[in-house]
């Protein structure tokens, strides 16, 4: 089964082409990772793909049911706790359930604090779990790790991980960090140039299993990006 089909011909703003040829297929499931510096147009990609977009070229098909995502900015409603700010969104549980929820990803305590009272980190695993509560076919997370400090960007690998293993969900994920693209992906799908363009896409040399481990993950990353094919 699909879970999503991309066949971008192109696109522009205000006539300055920023993506060019992109094209892949995740099966229902798959994880993949958009690979490539910062600046390059993936975010503009994934806006494309979640369909807030739609002035381009080519054709994209997600897959039938919901789609969430999670932005790099939490986006939380200030003046909301966090369970009310799942609870609030079309299709997703009541308020006790959004509490479960969120004590699922470690943040019982939290639950009933309002975002500004709550790390960065506690944002971002709200929002991912605010993403899920709607049990999404597709998920498009845009760097989620970005600025968090090691112990907190583990932390969220782990929840990512436990919580796309759970729910099946087709996973579409923004990087700049190879080894994040390891760590996490089924696929890297590598963009580079002006226009960017698909330049590789390669499946993950590890399985999910090996991708706990940092050990094997340096390895892979020290065999594919220091001395690549």
């Amino acid at each position: 089964m699909t879970g999503l089909m991309v066949s971008l011909a192109g696109k522009s703003f205000a006539g300055q082409a920023v993506l060019g040829h992109i094209s892949f297929t995740l099966d229902a499931g798959e994880r993949a990772c958009l690979l490539g510096p910062s600046g390059i147009g993936k975010s503009t990609l994934l806006n494309l793909v979640a369909g807030f977009d739609t002035d381009y070229q080519g054709t994209i098909t997600p897959p039938h049911g919901r789609l969430a995502m999670v932005f790099q900015s939490p986006r939380l409603l200030p003046w909301r706790t966090l369970a009310q700010n799942i609870a609030l969104i079309p299709g997703a549980p009541d308020l006790a359930a959004a509490r479960t929820l969120l004590a699922e990803a470690g943040l019982a305590e939290a639950a009933d604090q309002y975002p500004e009272k709550v790390s960065l980190g506690m944002q971002r695993r709200a929002a991912l779990c605010r993403a899920l509560a709607v049990d999404p076919a597709l998920i498009l997370l845009d760097e989620p790790l970005v600025s968090l400090d090691p112990a907190t960007a583990e932390q969220m690998r782990q929840l990512l991980r436990r919580t796309l293993d759970v729910t099946g969900a087709t996973a579409l994920m923004t990087t700049h960090d190879r080894r994040e693209a390891l760590a996490l992906a089924d696929r890297i799908l590598e963009i580079g140039g002006s226009p960017a363009t698909l330049v590789r896409d390669r499946p993950s040399p590890l399985s999910r299993a090996e991708r706990l481990d940092p050990d094997k993950v340096e390895t892979a990353y020290k065999a594919l990006f220091k001395h690549p094919d």
